[in-house]
């Protein structure tokens, strides 16, 4: 009897231990997936912006009078419809995957710059005038810092302070320390990705579905006049350009045979052949 207990007893105790050891053998995966997943985005990213950079620098060696090689460059970014264009690069190191794609955010309609006007003019598109007025109206007060609840005194955001320790390769993969951040004065409150904006809106997002491909957060008021659509440039009050003047370039990782997938969305401002880092999210999927 003793030793039939004694058997019970250590078979528990086994069981005990694999389980365990299963465990931590799920943790130890799990963060080798998360690790691989966020480096690789970091690498599209990366990859991307020299891409484009070399593209760029190129064109403008042998560009024509009328800038019909940098154009091209622009052209072959994006696919003229508003919506994520081709896959821009693709590539993989040992286990790890990345893919980018690149936004033409000028092309775009952002809802931080455009003003009640300019967003029911979208809006009207696609929803009712009453409910365009509305969504329009809280969205600019959201903006504006007079919605109720809004934040009154600016704070630079520890992500705003992470952009510019990730605006060199060097700080990329350094871990440049980030500076102390002080108190600002502006009264603007504007929206850091299109998620917060849903988040905002609550039911009222589903007016922005079917025009989801039109809008951002991440422009700064030029609009791209060659690869806007109608909507938008009737919408639109501000400059006009012949080129994009921001980029959002999309990097996924992930580590094959896992369904984790780390995406980057790094926002660009273009000056001649330089990408400037303006803005910088990501999120697991």
């Amino acid at each position: 009897m003793a030793t039939l207990f004694a058997i019970s007893i250590l078979a528990t105790l086994t069981a005990m231990a694999s389980q365990r050891a299963r465990g931590s053998a799920s943790i130890v995966a799990n963060r080798r997936a998360q690790t691989v997943a966020r480096l690789m985005a970091e690498s599209g990213v990366v990859a991307a912006r020299a891409e484009i950079e070399g593209q760029l620098r190129n064109a403008m060696r042998t560009q024509t009078g009328d800038s019909t090689a940098v154009d091209a460059v622009f052209a072959g970014l994006f696919d003229g419809t508003g919506e994520v264009g081709r896959v821009l690069l693709q590539d993989s190191l040992d286990d790890g995957v990345f893919a980018v794609t690149a936004v033409n955010a000028s092309a775009r309609l952002d809802l931080n710059n455009a003003g009640v006007e300019g967003i029911e003019t979208l809006l009207r598109t696609t929803t009712d005038a009453a409910t365009a007025r509305r969504i329009a109206e809280r969205l600019d007060a959201r903006v504006r810092g007079a919605e109720a609840g809004a934040p009154r005194v600016g704070l630079p955001s520890a992500q705003d302070e992470a952009l510019r320790a990730r605006d060199s390769l060097r700080a990329l993969f350094s871990g440049t320390p980030i500076g102390s951040t002080s108190m600002g004065r502006g009264v603007r409150h504007p929206f850091e990705s299109l998620d917060e904006v849903q988040d905002f809106l609550g039911e009222d997002a589903a007016a922005l579905g079917s025009i989801a491909n039109l809008i951002t957060i991440d422009g700064d008021g030029t609009i791209d006049r060659r690869q806007a659509s109608p909507s938008v440039l009737a919408a639109a009050s501000g400059s006009l350009s012949d080129r994009p003047t921001r980029v959002v370039v999309i990097a996924r990782g992930w580590q094959r045979g896992t369904a984790l997938t780390r995406e980057i969305q790094a926002v660009f401002a273009v000056q001649d052949a330089e990408l400037r880092l303006v803005r910088w999210r990501e999120a697991s999927r």
